[in-house]
């Protein structure tokens, strides 16, 4: 290269400062490219992620009044949470089961940890049943026999104020 640099009389000219439409064209293909790719596989990564930040939520739900509750009996209680589904609100509906003993209340789930099912107190055997496979559980919730791989599950208690408060995925 001369040292006058992209002179008219030598044949040899500064390639670096020009850009050829070749390399115009791959970069606006690989742009395009780009954006074909994020909007095609970001909203599917955010599908396969949602149950992760949906899960996360948690809040204190009132399920009833301490009064209402009998001490070392254990009763079933039905309770409403709002939730967001899709574009609305909606009411569901869940059930658990309250023993409030000395100084405090626990909360069992009925859902059997087998397969899901609901399980039914026995009073009079102070048993939980689950009337799909056999499953047995103990007042605690503990395993007694049958097919259920563990314990049923507890949520956490709060009372305040006389009134029960369950904490709950929102």
């Amino acid at each position: 290269m001369c040292e006058c640099r992209n002179c008219n009389h030598c044949d040899k000219k500064d390639d670096s400062l020009t850009v050829s439409r070749r390399k115009v064209m791959a970069w606006s293909i690989g742009a395009i490219n780009l954006a074909v790719f994020g909007a095609v596989f970001g909203p599917v990564l955010g599908f396969l992620g949602s149950p992760l930040k949906a899960r996360t939520k948690k809040e204190w739900v009132p399920v009833c009044g301490l009064d209402e509750l009998e001490p070392g009996k254990t009763k079933e209680v039905t309770y409403v949470v709002r939730v967001k589904d899709g574009y609305t609100m909606a009411d569901h509906r869940y059930a658990l089961f309250l023993k409030r003993e000395a100084n405090e209340v626990v909360a069992i789930d009925p859902a059997c940890t087998h397969l899901g099912c609901k399980v039914q107190y026995q009073e009079k055997q102070g048993r939980y049943l689950c009337p799909c496979h056999g499953g047995v559980f103990d007042t605690e919730g503990n395993v007694v026999s049958g097919p259920p791989p563990k314990a049923l599950l507890r949520h956490a208690v709060e009372v305040r104020d006389g009134q029960v408060f369950v904490q709950r995925n929102a």
